[in-house]
């Protein structure tokens, strides 16, 4: 980077301090590499060539100078400031840089300042064998030609000149009378004065020569009115046989059946042929006119290079040759009128033109505009299109026996007939849809597998975790329930054999009586300790409803001691399984309590289903307790009831004072009403 800085830094002082180059001579001399460092220029010359419409088409501003030393090519990225005062043979001074990008090195960033009017130099005069010296490049000279055709399209007129049987291009500044002009000179040997352009690549290789031409005044007619009064009168099919020349002047009669640019397409009895003319925009097809001029070489049928048209009159447009299937190359049709059925295949566009390609049978060809238009066809269109057929080959020379092809010249977008529009699903179309619809069906098969490889991970993620969970509060009940009743329990056993030990010695029927009691209260741990460690799904509600499971479970807690009662009231509905669990437990834990505790006379449980939810309530009408204190240590019943109602989201009640007994209520609500047989 450093480098590079440098490196421009350097050039900006040598070209600061370096001696500007004063001839066009010195800048052509100079190397590529030379020519890149920007070096200062300041020169002298005449203009001999500067088109002043160029700017309009938004191109660079640019003029070739002379001065006298050699030619040369100065631009500008912006408009001269005098541009309305250079014209050819204006005196100029051009200040710039020198620029590397061309086949010689030329001037960029030029400031042009006028120094006055002039003449435009004498030109060199040179022969088509110098066309191609590298000495000629900008230069000013003249050249014998002869004017054969005109293209009106770019950014300036086109005039088409031959030089020893070789064409080239001559661009003259557009004018209102331009066309008037190059009429006059149609076939006329001229010397052409101009400046030699060099069409170079990108590796600034010559690949063919142009002319800059000022103005219509720099053909020089050579020989004065050219005059065709004895021009014989000859058919289309008989041009350019063994009895004549491309030098002999000839006269053509027919009717135009087409225009183009260039010209037009002219028919006759013999067959038809394209006629090189100036204001080709003067006629229509259906014109009759009598050519003359001068026939010269073309691929597979000669052609007409016009120096006056003299029209005769109109007449009926000939039908055009319908094209068969079976017409695969037809030499005789070549220039002719032709109408041909076809499928559409695809379109492109040219710098100039649009191409369709289409086919016929199994042949296919190419239909050409001479303009861009905006068609809206699809591939398989039916078409019937009507243009001027041009036999085409693939092989070096247009031999009659090399021809493997044709195209369509067609005069407009008017000549495209739509017979019938494709249909919607074609065969690419249907692959396309069954493509787009297989992978579609992959891809979501494989989203699917592996949405259930992700699902099943996560569930067993789930599982494992609600396992754990499960195990965690399992653990903590049998926690709570081995400390508030095995212990409990076994307490109250020891304490009950501590009691038997003085009765063996006494009273042996309270000894028996003692001993059956421990018995009793054994029996009776065990069945807690089994229900400890059960598995969350109670057995007795297995294949019972909840109401059974009460009605069979609770008496045995009860114990004999106390009356237990039952009441249902309501339409029992089903509830999920741990729902009726929980409700089973805190009912068995509630009644268990009391029979233990309270010393009751009666125990009342009473299931009631409302429309909202369930009511579970457990009444006693033992000693009761204070509420407000805290229970016994190592006691977890009150607390392990209030956590099974918060694991099923139901309310928990108790009131009880001592010696009214105790109310344990359990509301339940149902989820929603459409939901209740699932709650």
């Amino acid at each position: 980077m450093y480098y590079r800085i440098a490196s421009a830094l350097l050039i900006l002082a040598f070209t600061a301090v370096a001696e500007p180059l004063k001839t066009l001579a010195e800048i052509r001399a100079l190397s590529s590499e030379q020519a890149a460092q920007d070096l200062p220029v300041e020169v002298e010359g005449t203009v001999t060539y500067f088109d002043a419409n160029a700017e309009n088409y938004g191109e660079p501003e640019g003029l070739i100078l002379n001065d006298g030393t050699a030619g040369c090519y100065a631009s500008s990225a912006v408009p001269f400031k005098e541009r309305e005062r250079i014209r050819p043979g204006t005196r100029i001074r051009v200040k710039g840089i020198t620029n590397p990008k061309s086949y010689f090195p030329n001037i960029r960033q030029a400031e042009v300042e006028v120094l006055g009017q002039g003449t435009l130099p004498e030109p060199r005069r040179i022969s088509g064998r110098d066309l191609f010296s590298p000495s000629v490049d900008a230069d000013w000279v003249e050249v014998e030609a002869v004017v054969v055709g005109v293209e009106p399209r770019g950014l300036s007129f086109t005039v088409v000149v031959e030089i020893d049987g070789r064409t080239f291009k001559a661009e003259v500044p557009k004018t209102e009378d331009a066309q008037q002009r190059v009429a006059t000179l149609m076939q006329r040997r001229v010397r052409l004065q101009a400046g030699v352009g060099t069409i170079s690549n990108d590796l600034q290789q010559l690949t063919d020569r142009h002319f800059f031409v000022p103005s219509f005044d720099q053909f020089i007619p050579v020989e004065g009115a050219f005059i065709l009064a004895a021009a014989p009168l000859r058919a289309v099919g008989t041009l350019l046989l063994g009895d004549h020349s491309i030098e002999d002047p000839v006269r053509v009669r027919g009717v135009i059946t087409q225009t183009d640019s260039t010209g037009f397409y002219l028919r006759d009895k013999t067959g038809s042929t394209h006629v090189q003319a100036a204001k080709s925009f003067l006629y229509q097809p259906g014109d009759q006119v009598e050519v003359e001029g001068f026939a010269a070489l073309a691929p597979f049928r000669p052609i007409l290079r016009a120096a006056r048209i003299v029209h005769l009159g109109k007449t009926a447009l000939p039908a055009p040759t319908r094209l068969k299937p079976q017409d695969k190359v037809a030499i005789h049709l070549h220039d002719k009128r032709v109408v041909v059925d076809c499928v559409f295949v695809t379109l492109r566009q040219g710098l100039q033109n649009t191409v369709l390609q289409c086919r016929q049978g199994d042949s296919y060809f190419e239909a050409w505009l001479p303009e861009n238009y905006d068609l809206l066809l699809r591939s398989g269109d039916q078409l019937r299109l009507t243009g001027t057929y041009e036999v085409t080959t693939s092989r070096p020379l247009p031999r009659i026996d090399w021809a493997d092809g044709f195209r369509l010249n067609l005069p407009d977008r008017e000549a495209i007939q739509i017979l019938g529009t494709a249909p919607w699903w074609t065969l690419e179309r249907m692959f396309l849809a069954f493509g787009l619809a297989l992978a579609v069906l992959c891809i979501v098969f494989i989203w699917g597998w592996l949405l259930r490889r992700k699902v099943a991970a996560q569930s067993a993620i789930i599982a494992r975790q609600m396992e754990q969970s499960v195990i965690k509060d399992e653990r903590a009940r049998i926690a709570r329930e081995l400390h508030d009743t095995l212990e409990q329990d076994l307490t109250s056993l020891s304490m009950q054999l501590g009691n038997l030990a003085p009765a063996l010695d006494g009273d042996r029927s309270l000894a028996h009586k003692l001993l059956a009691l421990a018995r009793s209260m054994l029996q009776h741990c065990r069945f807690e300790a089994r229900a400890a460690v059960s598995d969350l799904r109670n057995p007795h509600l297995i294949e019972r409803s909840l109401p059974d499971a009460l009605r069979e479970s609770l008496p045995p807690v009860a114990g004999p001691e106390a009356r237990f009662v039952f009441e249902l009231h309501g339409t029992p509905q089903p509830l999920r399984a741990t729902t009726q669990n929980h409700l089973l437990r805190i009912a068995r834990e509630a009644v268990f309590n009391a029979a233990r505790h309270a010393h009751p006379e009666t125990i009342l449980v009473r299931l009631s289903y409302q429309s909202e939810g369930v009511t579970l309530e457990i009444i006693d009408d033992g000693t009761g307790f204070d509420t407000a204190g805290k229970p016994p240590a190592g006691h977890f019943g009150l607390m392990g009831m209030r956590e099974r109602a918060n694991k099923i989201q139901a309310d928990f009640f108790i009131h009880s004072s001592p010696g009214i007994g105790t109310t344990i209520r359990v509301w339940h609500l149902f989820p929603s009403p459409t939901l209740k047989p699932l709650s």
